[in-house]
């Protein structure tokens, strides 16, 4: 929890009474490697802060999985829309390593966001942070070639071709596993 402590600090300066309410509705759990933190048609009741290993986002047409994003160390991994409307996901998260996860529990917090305006207000700011990600992530996969969302990606999840699969990688920026391939060796 040292991790996200520092992560909740450095972005919303949440204080130490605010830490400690905090603390008190967050709990530990594991996944292990190919368990789901969230299925298609399940309301998102949670926010998972990733401590250790890492998951994906992905929508299953069928025979076809498409990957959205993926969630490493220091992240938050949800579906917003799930959790803010009460709707079923429209896609899962599963994780592809074992997980050790601060799970945030949707009840809890905003019952706790009720009675602290501070701990609100660092709800707010994660929320915040989480969405201009998602909006910039939309931004340069609506606008900008398989090159740019390549660059992209290996700006801000440096250590992903270590640890993903490149079908995974391919699916995510929207291309082929060739043109992935031959994006990947013109950087060698």
């Amino acid at each position: 929890m040292e991790n996200l402590y520092i992560y909740i600090k450095n972005t919303a300066n949440l204080s130490e009474k605010g830490w400690s309410a905090l603390k008190k509705v967050l709990n530990i759990r594991h996944f292990k490697k190919g368990e789901y933190l969230l299925k298609s048609g399940e309301v998102s009741n949670s926010l998972f802060y990733i401590g250790t290993g890492y998951c994906r986002a992905y929508y299953d047409y069928g025979d076809q999985m498409i990957n959205t994003n993926f969630y490493f160390e220091n992240e938050f991994a949800t579906n917003i829309r799930s959790m803010k409307l009460g709707i079923g996901s429209e896609y899962f998260i599963q994780a592809d390593e074992d997980i050790e996860a601060v799970v945030f529990d949707k009840d809890k917090l905003y019952d706790l966001f009720s009675r602290s305006v501070e701990v609100d207000t660092m709800g707010r700011k994660l929320m915040e942070g989480i969405l201009g990600r998602q909006e910039e992530q939309a931004y340069i996969f609506k606008l900008h070639t398989a090159r740019e969302r390549y660059d992209y990606m290996c700006k801000i999840q440096p250590k992903i071709l270590e640890r993903i699969p490149l079908i995974h990688i391919a699916s995510y920026l929207g291309i082929s596993l060739d043109t992935l391939r031959n994006i990947h060796n013109a950087e060698k």
